[in-house]
């Protein structure tokens, strides 16, 4: 059975316990009867009641008494107490109230008037302790919230630290990183040795705080190093002083395996005193080139970062000297080339004036010759018939041997810059209708020598060019007697031209040859033969295609190859101007074509 509430009554009187237990055993309460004020006292520590209804008057102990007695005990100190007594005065109720009653009921009692009593104390007496309980959960919560706060407080306190902490980390690193791009900016920015040195000293000294710093380069066969460049403030200078590596082996071992160091002298140096020293070796891939070097007063030590620095000045410091000595080595292979390229072109110029002085000389002998002879057939009519024919063929093959040899020896010359006839500047104005098909008509006979076709295609209006008729005339030519040199028998060769405003084309075609993609670069440089051609069958020296280019570039045009499968075209560019410069066209002009 479940009971509303635990009530414990103490009287002396055995028919009032009886009556008030009837009465609320009726209500469903559980009640406890005492009939001392002791017995009380002992039932409410083993099982403390809910309620307690506590007549005044009994032996021993009165019920102010226990009641005050009760409410000295924290565990029963919370025990609503009603008193039940006869007395009707005033004060004994007022004393009752004083000694930690809640209420109090006047013999002879009615059983509602109890029942109400009860019921109201017990209420009041839920209502406590549903609001002890909130208020002990409030209590937990605010506990609970508090322990929060202080562990958020303390995490707060924390996360402040570590982003201070992490904030002067990220400062210094800025810093560093901002040293270390300040310094390698401007020493990979020169190629001069002590620049480089000297700048890696000043900014090392500057940015670390120390009173000196200087840098060596080191001449391993010799095992030596030479302090190169020196910032200081304190007296005594090193500059230029060499040390032997191997006197220090205690110093500079660590340094020859890339390794630096750092110590304090034992003994005061007679210019600085007592100094701690920072020693770096400036390296890379190949080896140590040299050392950098800091000195500052004992008391300040060197950081985990002063030496990254330093060691990635040094660093940067190897790449420069690296650059700086290649550099000069470049220098030193460009003068060397300039000189030897000077002795090539004395060596060609006296080479080939020394071959053309006799070439001129047989010519003209041959020419002599040639007169003579014809003097002598004309008077000896008894020759057999065809000797002299005979002899004008030798004579003829003596002299295009001697032209071609002379031509050869031109263009060499011209080739190595050194022929000053060929730069005269022979500039007239070209009336392209009649020029280029008079200049074209000249390769016919030989053309069709060859059992080839020649195929000419210049429209009537071309406009007027401008240009250096002696340079413009030798480059077409050249590309035509390439033309028939290459075209096999039975096939076409082409000059032709268009324009458009900027440009006028020529273009020289020529079928059943063709050149690979990945060779037009190559065709223009000296000495070039195609590669499925034979070398012997066609002769030459391979200048022609580069003279071509050197002149077609001296009067500021270009030229370039194109190639299908059986054709192969050079294209000339030119610019065009519309104005004549006061000149005349010229509709032909005598060419000398070899």
């Amino acid at each position: 059975m479940n009971f509303k509430a635990n009530i414990l009554l103490v009287d002396d009187n055995p028919d009032n316990l009886r009556l008030l237990g009837k009465m609320l055993e009726n209500q469903h309460y559980q009640v406890r009867r005492t009939v001392s004020g002791d017995a009380a006292l002992r039932a409410s520590q083993v099982q403390p009641p809910d309620l307690i209804l506590l007549d005044i008057n009994m032996p021993q102990m009165s019920g102010y008494e226990v009641c005050q007695q009760l409410k000295t005990f924290e565990q029963t100190a919370d025990i609503p107490i009603i008193f039940i007594s006869a007395l009707d005065l005033v004060t004994d109720k007022l004393k009752a109230f004083e000694v930690g009653g809640v209420d109090y009921i006047t013999k002879p009692f009615q059983e509602a008037e109890v029942l109400v009593r009860v019921r109201n104390q017990l209420t009041i007496q839920e209502q406590r302790q549903k609001l002890q309980q909130k208020n002990n959960q409030l209590q937990l919560e605010i506990g609970r919230r508090q322990k929060a706060e202080q562990e958020l407080q303390e995490l707060n306190d924390e996360l402040a630290r570590q982003v201070k902490a992490r904030t002067a980390e990220l400062e210094l690193a800025f810093e560093f990183d901002a040293t270390l791009k300040r310094i390698t900016d401007q020493v990979r920015d020169t190629l001069d040795e002590d620049k480089i040195l000297s700048t890696a000293v000043y900014e090392l000294a500057q940015s670390i705080g120390v009173h000196s710093c200087n840098a060596s380069l080191y001449n391993l066969p010799e095992d030596t190093a030479t302090i190169i460049q020196e910032y200081t403030t304190r007296p005594g200078r090193y500059h230029s002083r060499l040390i032997q590596l191997n006197a220090f082996p205690e110093i500079y071992q660590p340094l020859m395996n890339k390794e630096p160091i750092q110590f304090c002298s034992l003994l005061p140096n007679q210019d600085r005193g007592s100094v701690a020293t920072l020693a770096c070796p400036i390296c890379d891939e190949q080896g140590v080139i040299g050392d950098i070097w800091l000195a500052n007063d004992t008391h300040c030590a060197f950081h985990t970062q002063d030496i990254r620095l330093v060691q990635q000045v040094a660093n940067q410091c190897a790449i420069a000297l690296r650059q700086a000595k290649l550099y000069q080595a470049a220098q030193a292979q460009v003068v060397e080339l300039e000189r030897l390229n000077r002795l090539k072109d004395d060596f060609v110029s006296t080479v080939s004036h020394e071959l053309r002085t006799p070439l001129a000389s047989i010519k003209a002998v041959s020419q002599l010759l040639e007169a003579n002879l014809s003097k002598c057939m004309q008077a000896d009519s008894q020759r057999p018939h065809g000797e002299p024919d005979k002899v004008n063929h030798y004579l003829q093959v003596l002299r295009e041997e001697c032209d071609r040899e002379i031509k050869l020896i031109n263009d060499l010359l011209y080739l190595s810059g050194i022929d000053s006839d060929g730069d005269i500047q022979a500039h007239a104005t070209l009336d392209m209708s009649t020029w280029l098909p008079y200049l074209a008509k000249t390769f016919e006979q030989r053309i069709q020598s060859h059992d080839c076709q020649l195929r000419i295609d210049v429209p009537q209006h071309m406009p007027h060019l401008t240009t250096n008729i002696t340079y413009l005339e030798r480059v077409l030519t050249e590309l035509l007697n390439n033309a028939c040199k290459y075209t096999p028998a039975g096939n076409w060769i082409q000059i032709s031209a268009d324009s458009d405003p900027s440009w006028l084309h020529f273009h020289v075609t020529n079928s059943g040859v063709s050149i690979a993609e990945d060779e037009y670069h190559r065709v223009f440089d000296k000495f070039y033969r195609i590669p499925s051609n034979d070398p012997w069958k066609y002769g030459g020296t391979g200048l022609g295609l580069a003279l071509i280019r050197k002149l077609v570039e001296s009067i500021g045009s270009s030229i370039h190859v194109s190639s299908t499968t059986n054709t192969t075209t050079f294209t000339v560019s030119i610019p065009c101007s519309d104005s004549l410069n006061g000149s005349t066209p010229m509709a032909a002009i005598p060419l000398a074509v070899n």
